[in-house]
Formats: C-alpha cells, sequence, structure tokens
C-alpha cells in the first residue's frame, strides 16, 4: 500500500547506486525542506562522469564496487527507497560536503527491478502507478 507522503529524489549516477548499494548515508543538497519520512532514489537520465572515481574512493568498502552493476548503469527510474530522518550542516559521515545541507538518509534499500520512470528537479510526488510499483516490492 502506498503512503501519500511518499515522495521522490532525482540524483544523478553513480550516486543514487552509492545511496542503495554502498552506503552513502548523506545526500548533499544546496537546499533544505521540512519533509520527513520515505524517499523514493530515482537514478537521473544523465550520469555523473567523475562520480565513479568519488564514490569508489569514499566508500567504505571499496570490495563491494560495481555490485550489482545493473543497478550502478540503470537510469531514468526509481532504484531504491530511503528514509529522510533529518537535515543538517554537520554531518560527520565520509559522504557530508563542506557548505551543502546534509540529507540524513538511513534503511536504504533496492527497489529490483528498478520501476522506470521520469524524474524532476527537487523533490517531487512520483506518479501513482510507480509509487505503487515500489510498495509492491517492498
Amino acid at each position: 500500500m502506498t503512503h501519500p507522503a511518499v515522495k521522490a529524489l532525482t540524483i544523478r549516477q553513480p550516486w543514487a547506486w552509492a545511496v542503495v548499494y554502498a552506503g552513502k548515508d548523506v545526500e548533499n543538497r544546496r537546499w533544505r525542506t521540512s519533509y520527513r519520512g520515505p524517499l523514493l532514489i530515482h537514478a537521473a537520465k544523465e550520469g555523473d562522469p567523475a562520480g565513479a572515481a568519488r564514490v569508489l574512493w569514499t566508500m567504505a568498502d571499496p570490495g563491494a564496487f560495481g555490485q550489482p552493476r545493473a543497478a550502478f548503469a540503470t537510469r531514468g527510474a526509481i532504484i531504491g527507497v530511503a528514509h529522510l530522518a533529518d537535515i543538517c550542516t554537520d554531518s560527520p559521515s565520509r559522504w557530508a560536503e563542506p557548505n551543502r545541507f546534509h540529507w540524513i538518509l538511513e534503511f536504504a534499500e533496492p527497489v529490483d527491478p528498478p520501476v522506470p520512470c521520469s524524474g524532476m528537479p527537487g523533490l517531487w510526488t512520483p506518479p501513482q502507478a510507480a509509487a505503487a510499483a515500489v510498495a509492491d516490492q517492498l
């Protein structure tokens, strides 16, 4: 069953993959939101070409890099869900960047298979069909 307040966030690959599979517990943003709760992790259609090397250097367990590889390459789809617990500017996480709002993410888990849908900037409400497809997998 879907929760009416569920929101989604589009994140470029490989950062979306890192949230779901590599323990990335902070999403760095220039803005904050009052929303707290379930957050669908949407892999953007465009990637970050320099991101793969940065993800590898930041991971606590670099041996896990690239696993599962299909999710690493997935774009234009919801690949996971996490809980947005808080937003701060002083997270001690290895993923936190200076001068950004640190969106604290907990309990990330994959959505497999990914749910294709279009993303958008900012925090957005996913289409009902996409949210239902994600809920059916969890």
